[in-house]
């Protein structure tokens, strides 16, 4: 069942991480669909952490990534109607949405790996950074895939002056296992990590 105010939040939370991130160009509609999508596809795994003041961050993802990707490819109808304000505010986000549309649908063909669970996003609120909620929220992600049977969680992040989130994801124990470029000028780092060796990791000695 949709959650309607965790919607809400997870859109606020984006928003405030990536001002100037495509997806966030495109309009809290958008934003909203998109992640409506994560939450009604089946295998999808969406989570926050809360506080007092709210809602802190998310991290969101799926099992089977050409399943939802596909998921995904059906409903651009939808989507492209939820960015019409952002692609009328700046015409040439289509040409973007387009290309990334058919990146989708490149992997798609190329991710068909059910036990394989993908971190597609990860938000904290600014004001919070740098506390843990980030670390705890990956944990929490890897422990959900688990559960519904992953064997292992791959994530992309920018190669490039992204220096402190290539560190993080180092830290928590993932293995960059390429370096790819998504479109020109974009080159991406996509991680891994063994849901099992996560496991090994977690358990006290």
């Amino acid at each position: 069942m949709e959650d309607r105010g965790r919607l809400d939040d997870v859109v606020e939370v984006h928003a405030a991480a990536f001002p100037r991130f495509f997806m966030t160009q495109l309009g809290p509609r958008f934003l909203r669909e998109y992640y409506r999508c994560v939450i009604q596809y089946p295998r999808g795994i969406l989570l926050t952490e809360d506080s007092g003041q709210g809602c802190d961050g998310f991290v969101s993802g799926f099992l089977d990534p050409a399943a939802f990707y596909r998921d995904l490819r059906n409903r651009r109808v939808r989507l492209a109607l939820a960015a019409l304000g952002g692609v009328i505010v700046r015409p040439s986000r289509l040409l973007i949405l387009r290309a990334n549309y058919g990146r989708v649908a490149g992997s798609a063909v190329q991710a068909g790996e059910p036990r394989t669970a993908e971190l597609s996003s990860i938000a904290v609120r600014p004001s919070v950074a740098g506390s843990g909620v980030g670390s705890r929220l990956v944990h929490r992600f890897i422990a959900a895939a688990r559960a519904q049977g992953a064997e292992r969680v791959v994530l992309t992040t920018d190669a490039a002056d992204n220096a402190a989130v290539n560190h993080f994801y180092q830290r928590l124990g993932f293995t960059c296992v390429r370096t790819f470029e998504a479109r020109p000028g974009r080159m991406l780092n996509e991680y891994a990590i063994v849901t099992s060796r996560f496991e090994r990791c977690e358990t006290p000695s």
